[in-house]
């Protein structure tokens, strides 16, 4: 009895072994059948696709930077303190004289003017592309209106009608010393280090790889508004 439930075992692991065999067999077949046909129509589908480049025409190069208009690169920050003052030729400054004393924060932007850009300005070839510009320049000084005030103002004894437009002078003199003192500082350079950061950034986005800046000499511009 013992014998045969030995033989009956062995016989139970013979079987075992030969349909895991069976099942493994079948399913590698399923696999492979699966899998060769996908193999092959992907290596077929990536040797025989084709890879498209676009480059940009020069005039979609300007149509796209002129859409920016001013490129703002660098700010400057100045404080002034602006003195008026208004004598009388007859009387001593107590009796008919004014005095107006403000504080102002003005802040000057440059940067550089793109609708001046034409497709004459601009140079494709391949993945290269030259750009043509124009300097940078002061866009615009603007006085803090949050942060400038009136510090002090007097009047002489016989002055029964102050000047209405003795803080109009004032905030011109502060905004001539803040244009000054954006014109003598490193503002300008910071301006132009800037641009061609944005500008590479925003050239290499479109697909060139090198990107080269042609400055134009600097030359005298109008005045920006007082803002």
């Amino acid at each position: 009895m013992q014998r045969f439930l030995r033989w009956l075992k062995w016989v139970r692991a013979v079987v075992t072994v030969i349909l895991v065999i069976g099942v493994g067999f079948w399913l590698l077949g399923v696999l492979k059948g699966w899998m060769v046909p996908n193999l092959l129509r992907l290596a077929a589908a990536r040797w025989t696709a084709k890879i498209f480049s676009v480059t940009p025409t020069a005039s979609v190069i300007v149509e796209r930077l002129q859409a920016i208009n001013r490129l703002e690169t660098a700010r400057q920050v100045s404080h002034h303190v602006v003195e008026v003052r208004v004598d009388s030729p007859w009387l001593p400054a107590f009796l008919g004289g004014e005095r107006l004393l403000i504080i102002a924060q003005a802040e000057a932007v440059a940067g550089v003017d793109l609708q001046r850009l034409s497709a004459d300005d601009v140079q494709v070839k391949d993945d290269q592309v030259v750009l043509h510009l124009t300097p940078p320049k002061i866009l615009s000084v603007r006085l803090d209106e949050t942060k400038s005030r009136v510090y002090e103002r007097e009047r002489g004894w016989l002055v029964f009608k102050p000047d209405k437009d003795l803080e109009r002078r004032a905030r011109l003199q502060a905004y001539r010393e803040a244009l000054q003192a954006a014109q003598q500082s490193e503002l300008l350079s910071v301006a132009r280090r800037n641009a061609e950061a944005n500008l590479q950034a925003f050239l290499q986005a479109l697909g060139f790889r090198q990107v080269k800046f042609q400055w134009e000499s600097s030359e005298p511009d109008a005045q920006p508004r007082l803002r």
